[in-house]
């Protein structure tokens, strides 16, 4: 993995530019084959962003009357315009779960494509209970958004919001979950670089009811 350093900056690619605005950021949607619904503006307290709510949307439809959508329901098409916000993980067995995969912004982002690399590959005091956070979402099943902060450069800090949902199994059996990354404040133009290695430190963490209840409080998971 690559890591950028201070006064190694390099442009970014044309392509990738309007992605980073704020605009497309806050007007980007999912295709959706009807109405978005009822999809809520905050949870817990924590107002969701256009991107989150709309890949919930997303979610909310192609799972139908079932406890989630399964993994042939994610459609390249149903998210073109969110991919470059999407992070797609598949748990490759009780303690691996890996990054299948890494939009497009958010590898701009972080200056590296974390397709392929574990997402507990850097091992820190708060694995363990990330691990049990987001076991979670299948076991209940549910969904969770969470606020991190990013570290950038200089160890400057940027609270993002990170929406996350569960995915049925494929046929390799596999669980998956999908969310969005996006900041949480309003920017004109995503400019930080951004280093996802080390502890996100975690502000906030909600689970929320999507027909199955929520974890039970006493486990200590949301915060």
């Amino acid at each position: 993995m690559t890591d950028r350093r201070e006064g190694d900056r390099r442009e970014k690619p044309a392509w990738v530019q309007p992605l980073m605005e704020w605009s497309a950021i806050e007007g980007v949607k999912a295709r959706l084959n009807g109405p978005a619904g009822d999809v809520p503006t905050e949870i817990g307290g924590v107002e969701i962003s256009n991107a989150g709510r709309q890949l919930l949307a997303w979610w909310l439809e192609a799972r139908g009357s079932r406890a989630m959508p399964d993994a042939d329901d994610v459609s390249p098409r149903a998210l073109v315009e969110l991919l470059p916000y999407i992070r797609y993980l598949s748990w490759e067995d009780e303690d691996r779960l890996v990054f299948r995969i890494f939009g497009s912004a958010l590898a701009e982002a972080a200056g590296v494509d974390l397709a392929g690399y574990d997402m507990f590959a850097f091992s820190h005091d708060e694995v363990g209970i990330d691990k049990a956070r987001l076991k979670q979402l299948h076991d209940q099943p549910c969904g969770i958004v969470l606020v991190r902060d990013v570290f950038g450069h200089a160890d400057a800090q940027y609270p993002c919001e990170f929406m996350t949902l569960p995915i049925a199994p494929g046929p390799d059996g596999k669980k998956r979950i999908i969310g969005t990354i996006v900041p949480v404040a309003r920017i004109e133009e995503w400019t930080a670089e951004l280093i996802f290695d080390r502890i996100l430190t975690l502000r906030r963490a909600v689970y929320f009811d999507t027909g199955a209840g929520v974890p039970d409080p006493s486990l200590g998971l949301e915060v």
